[in-house]
């Protein structure tokens, strides 16, 4: 029986462009809650609004996944905390 090889590149576990819209989800909850952003803040807004894989749509997707989380936990999200 041959030992397996492992190898020291892994995929990442969460995908780039859903990271980049959960973080501009979270900022625009933030504008909702009339809280007022910071210049990192209006700096990332502007970097992810360039940003072609950020789309309207993951935004979105984005936004109800933080807020069902605040609404109903963490366990709503299955394995993903």
């Amino acid at each position: 029986m041959q030992a397996q090889q492992t190898t020291s590149i892994r995929e990442p576990l969460i995908d780039p462009w859903w990271q980049k819209a959960r973080i501009a989800a979270r900022l625009l909850l933030k504008r909702e809650a009339r809280q007022l952003w910071t210049a990192r803040d209006r700096r990332l807004a502007s970097l992810l609004a360039r940003d072609p894989g950020v789309t309207n749509r993951l935004i979105d997707q984005a936004v109800h996944s933080l807020t069902a989380r605040r609404k109903y936990g963490p366990g709503i999200m299955g394995w993903f905390r």
